[in-house]
C-alpha cells in the first residue's frame, strides 16, 4: 500500500499500520509538510480553501504520528538511544 495525501483517516491508519519503511515515512512526512506550507502561502491555490483550518489540523495530527513512527524505527534500529 502506498501513501497518498488525500487518503481518508482509515486508509491512512491502515497504511501506517502496514509498517512502512523509514524512507517511506520520511517521504510522507515531506509531502505532508509541503501540503501544510501551501495552505498558508499567500496566493497559493491551497490558501484559498475554506476548510484549511480543518485540513491543517489533520495534517499536523498525521505529522505527529509520522514523527512517532520515525522515532520507533530509529529506536528499533539502534539509531536512537533508549530514554532514561
Amino acid at each position: 500500500m502506498r501513501f497518498h495525501i488525500d487518503a481518508s483517516d482509515s486508509e491512512y491508519a491502515t497504511w501506517l499500520a502496514s509498517g512502512p519503511s523509514e524512507d517511506e515515512i520520511r517521504e510522507a512526512y515531506f509531502t505532508l509538510e509541503t501540503a501544510r506550507h501551501e495552505l498558508w502561502t499567500p496566493g497559493h491555490i491551497q490558501s484559498f480553501r475554506r476548510d484549511r483550518y480543518e485540513l491543517d489540523e489533520r495534517l499536523v495530527r498525521r505529522l505527529v504520528q509520522l514523527k512517532r513512527a520515525l522515532a520507533t524505527s530509529w529506536r528499533t534500529t539502534g539509531q536512537l538511544e533508549p530514554f532514561g
